[in-house]
């Protein structure tokens, strides 16, 4: 079977999508028939989150337990403040977020349901380059389609990361450390500092060097409250500050590629800084990660957590994915 699919793959790839009749494209009936026994897979234990104010997906998620835990990327998660689940046929209106893991940008949310088919987080399978994988495609409200890649690269960490931020620039004068620019939305901002604050001390520590400051920065994750006395005038100001990830203020930075890609409105915002990634090539947005992917045995593989680029896809490894689980489970 395995054999069979990848012809009908192969000679669907895009260059040839020209001169091929629409039934034998790679999204045409032929392919789709060809995988739909895994679509079985995807439609059952994947999740699609919908946001509430214009009822468009905006991404997936994979299901980790029968009685509704589900798995997703949390960049985009927190972008979206009221939201709906689907799995399979079924809509979900009041979903739980449970906990988060920043280190691999994955939420785990709950849902009110019982008897769902989760992915088998026990799965020992080891893919090699040149294997066929499944992913979800686009969504048509109750029908998942199921979209095709290769696995492409060898299981890695993805360096880099989205550092957490204050939101200010820093000026050293005179031996003082000052406030310089605040970025609108920042903590920094919410928290009140100005342009002009002295900054004295960080967590009960003084503040004499901007460097050593910088560094004691780079030791926090975004979502981390930071406590900082400055001076503002005659007077001695406490400010709680929450650290931002670099990216959901600045954006992420965009070589050749990125730009031809498509920019932020296909690539995943956080698509560096993760332990262990399995890399597969798939065409895929920042909308539809988050999801599981599978062979075409439909076995469970892992979850997409980015889209890198016009094809690149990284995803968390299954044997990553069960201790993550667990982790997050502690938080119920």
């Amino acid at each position: 079977m395995n054999k069979i699919i990848g012809i009908l793959l192969l000679a669907a790839l895009p260059l040839s999508a020209n001169s091929l009749p629409s039934e034998k494209r790679k999204n045409g009936p032929m392919v789709q028939k060809a995988l739909s026994p895994v679509q079985v897979s995807l439609q059952e234990s994947s999740a699609v989150f919908y946001n509430n104010e214009n009822s468009k997906l905006f991404i997936y998620g994979t299901v980790v337990s029968d009685d509704g835990l589900i798995l997703t990327k949390a960049s985009e998660l927190e972008e979206v403040k009221d939201y709906h689940v689907r799995v399979g046929t079924k809509k979900y209106r009041a979903p739980r977020l449970v906990g988060r893991n920043d280190s691999w940008d994955v939420a785990l949310v709950q849902i009110e349901a019982e008897g769902l088919m989760p992915v088998d987080l026990e799965s020992k399978i080891e893919v090699s380059h040149g294997t066929w994988i499944v992913s979800n495609g686009a969504t048509e409200r109750r029908f998942r389609r199921p979209r095709a890649g290769i696995v492409s690269a060898n299981k890695r960490e993805i360096p880099g990361g989205s550092p957490a931020v204050l939101g200010v620039a820093l000026e050293a004068r005179d031996e003082k450390i000052l406030v310089g620019n605040v970025t609108k939305e920042s903590g920094a901002e919410k928290a009140g500092l100005k342009e002009g604050d002295e900054l004295l001390e960080v967590d009960g520590n003084g503040i004499k060097d901007r460097d050593a400051f910088i560094e004691y920065l780079t030791t926090k994750s975004s979502g981390d409250v930071i406590k900082l006395k400055a001076k503002r005038g005659d007077e001695t100001l406490e400010f709680e500050v929450e650290l931002m990830a670099r990216h959901k203020l600045y954006g992420g930075t965009q070589n050749r590629n990125d730009q031809l890609s498509g920019g932020e409105t296909q690539q995943s915002a956080r698509r560096t800084g993760f332990p262990m990634v399995l890399q597969h090539e798939t065409t895929l947005s920042r909308r539809t990660v988050g999801g599981p992917i599978f062979t075409l045995d439909g076995e469970f593989v892992g979850m997409n957590i980015a889209a890198a680029n016009r094809v690149e896809v990284f995803a968390i490894p299954v044997d990553e994915l069960a201790g993550i689980v667990e982790d997050l489970k502690n938080s119920l």
